[in-house]
């Protein structure tokens, strides 16, 4: 009996001299437990979701900020990515979205969380469409049930639709919008305007959803490449000016978009570009420091409606969605919204206190 209790203190010894082993944490976990902890509680009975779009550098440089953004994701364990074009520079191929060093050796560690939309540098891919794009992000797109109702969504062409667990509704656009011509892509991407088979679906897909006066779906974030109001680099995009005005006849609440390398937010929008009266409009959100280089060389005077921008930080957008029914029987929700950006800060955060636009 003596034998044994002393070989089970020598093999107890032996385990303690032995370091544990730690699996190794994304580099973002170094924010330190106050800021995993608040983020962990914002998740409780929500849906969150985070976004960037102008992602990865061309595999031929050796600029690794992409991996910071895609680091802050996987230390924050969302619900849902969306990426907000542009995802792999400089033309989009396959071959530098499946390297090592693009796309997939970063922001492809989340690959199984992401809904894409597609930018202009993903259209740039030769060939019809975005090949490049469409091929890595084939298995994100495929058994869309928006492809099985009429008229269908086209993801193979830039356009779906689908729900969140908790009735959030999410639209996915193609602003591209057919423009030609170097970095803005190639005729094959689909038209935007009236008449075009892609606003056409649009107006079908929101009738669906956002119903009547007492059912429905209310609140909703639409996703596209190209900002409608431009925050910082680039002036506002008429491009896109039928999405803007569709969706604010059907209330919705953001609009998620990238193209400008930086970050803002909005006040609640009118289709003209105004600010909108109390309890209106729609909140346009920029995210498009991913990782791919950021737009200091030309600074726009800020404009109407600009409520908080910076152009010097690598980051994400996060959304924390919460849900309720309201007593009329249709689905409402919150939202909050903040920017995490690669250097352990946190800005801009803002919540919709009013709840989602009815």
């Amino acid at each position: 009996m003596r034998g044994r209790f002393t070989g089970l203190v020598a093999l107890l010894l032996l385990f303690m001299a032995v370091p544990a082993v730690r699996p190794a944490e994304p580099a973002a976990a170094s924010l330190g437990p106050a800021y995993r902890d608040a983020h962990l509680a914002l998740q409780a009975g929500a849906v969150v979701v985070m976004s960037s779009g102008d992602i990865s550098p061309p595999t031929n440089e050796t600029k690794v900020d992409d991996h910071a953004t895609s680091e802050i994701i996987l230390a924050a364990h969302p619900d849902l990515v969306l990426t907000l074009g542009d995802n792999q520079y400089e033309t989009g191929s396959g071959a530098m979205f499946h390297s090592a060093i693009g796309f997939d050796g970063s922001w492809g560690r989340i690959k199984g969380l992401i809904r894409p939309a597609e930018g202009n540098h993903d259209a740039a891919d030769p060939g019809s469409g975005s090949p490049g794009f469409q091929e890595y992000f084939a298995d994100n797109l495929a058994n869309l049930e928006c492809t099985r109702l009429n008229p269908p969504c086209r993801p193979d062409l830039g356009y779906y639709d689908f729900d969140l667990p908790n009735g959030w509704y999410v639209l996915v656009l193609n602003s591209n919008c057919g423009r030609a011509g170097g970095a803005t892509g190639d005729v094959q991407t689909p038209a935007c305007g009236r008449g075009s088979a892609q606003l056409a679906w649009l107006g079908f897909a929101q009738q669906r959803r956002h119903g009547g006066q007492h059912s429905g779906q209310k609140c909703s974030i639409a996703v596209w490449h190209h900002e409608r109001w431009g925050t910082w680099f680039f002036a506002d995009d008429p491009a896109t000016h039928e999405f803007w005005l569709t969706l604010n006849h059907f209330h919705a609440d953001i609009v998620l978009s990238g193209h400008t390398h930086s970050t803002a937010r909005t006040g609640p929008m009118t289709p003209l570009g105004h600010l909108a009266a109390a309890g209106g409009g729609i909140r346009q959100i920029s995210a498009g420091a991913g990782g791919r280089s950021l737009s200091p060389l030309r600074l726009n005077v800020p404009r109407e409606g600009t409520r908080y921008r910076n152009g010097s930080k690598y980051g994400v957008n996060r959304l924390v969605l919460t849900s309720s029914t309201s007593p009329a029987g249709w689905q409402g929700g919150t939202w909050i919204s903040e920017f995490d950006y690669a250097d352990g800060t946190v800005a801009d955060n803002k919540n919709s206190s009013a709840g989602c636009w009815p």
